[in-house]
């Protein structure tokens, strides 16, 4: 009787193993205690950097890149940023500047005072589905990116206020992943449209019927050890597929913009080898579950 009961349990053992394994199916080949790409010391002390503001048909899109084992150290420890990060976790960088491109007779879309920041290995937003032992260990790869400055200053009552989430950066596979959309926009000159009010995927009325954590939609890009993309005719080393720069610039009408604009992704599509990098093959997740293209409908 006992060896029967014994060999049940192993049996249902084995069933419940196999049943997580699926779940998760594709990151069975993911090594916790791995590198992949590149090693994660490679990236050094680095810092994300907004190299120039695209034109406002192209979104107004900043281009983004990582200055890699940067030589001085920029971050300093501070507050949350409102309800992003938390205490004594959170950093962040000034910056006077950022390049824009021409809007209308002399008006650049230019941003001023920019501080950037960022958080390691913990979710920015307080959400309690984190909270899990195995989802504070998981998280431990991630580092969370935002910023905040000055968009039209001194042009008084054009001027506004940006507060914009950017990217997390998955430190093991070098993946950019997308994690929260705007829940609306404010319309400036030049058919430019601010982000407001950014919500986690997790808890967006855009997107949390689909039941999905961040990093189980596709990635939005990757991170390459040399500058060899090119984003509207500016090299950088942040690579983004072609999808994702279509949903960041998409939509002229403000209904058009709020409802496209930053949602992510899980494609039949998309390359189930996520070690390939070619921003022109957009890749799966390696934490995609199996069912996550029957919960979302945008594939």
């Amino acid at each position: 009787m006992k060896q029967k009961l014994y060999v049940t349990i192993l049996f249902f053992l084995l069933i419940v193993s196999m049943l997580i394994a699926e779940d998760r199916n594709l990151s069975s080949d993911i090594n916790p205690s791995k590198d992949y790409i590149y090693p994660k010391s490679f990236l050094g002390n680095f810092i994300i950097h907004m190299k120039k503001i695209t034109s406002a048909r192209k979104g107004s899109a900043p281009v983004l890149e990582f200055v890699i084992d940067s030589k001085s150290d920029k971050w300093t420890l501070c507050q949350p940023c409102k309800s992003w990060g938390k205490k004594d976790k959170t950093y962040k960088y000034f910056e006077p500047m950022v390049q824009g491109s021409r809007i209308i007779f002399g008006i650049t879309n230019e941003l001023d005072d920019i501080t950037y920041y960022k958080i390691e290995g913990e979710h920015p937003y307080d959400l309690a589905l984190y909270k899990t032992k195995d989802e504070i260990e998981f998280l431990k790869r991630f580092v969370f990116f935002k910023f905040t400055a000055t968009a039209a200053k001194d042009l008084f009552r054009f001027e506004r206020k940006i507060n914009n989430d950017i990217y997390a950066l998955d430190t093991m596979t070098k993946l950019l992943y997308a994690y929260s959309v705007p829940s609306n926009y404010e319309k400036m000159i030049g058919n430019n449209y601010i982000p407001m009010n950014w919500e986690p995927y997790e808890i967006s009325n855009k997107t949390k019927n689909k039941a999905l954590k961040f990093y189980e939609y596709d990635p939005v890009g990757f991170v390459s050890e040399d500058y060899s993309y090119e984003f509207f005719n500016v090299k950088t080393n942040i690579h983004t597929y072609d999808w994702w720069i279509k949903t960041i610039t998409a939509g002229e009408k403000l209904s058009e913009v709020n409802k496209l604009r930053f949602m992510p992704r899980v494609s039949a599509q998309a390359e189930k080898d996520w070690k390939i990098r070619d921003d022109k093959i957009p890749v799966c997740s390696p934490y995609r579950k199996k069912d996550s293209l029957k919960q979302d409908s945008n594939n």
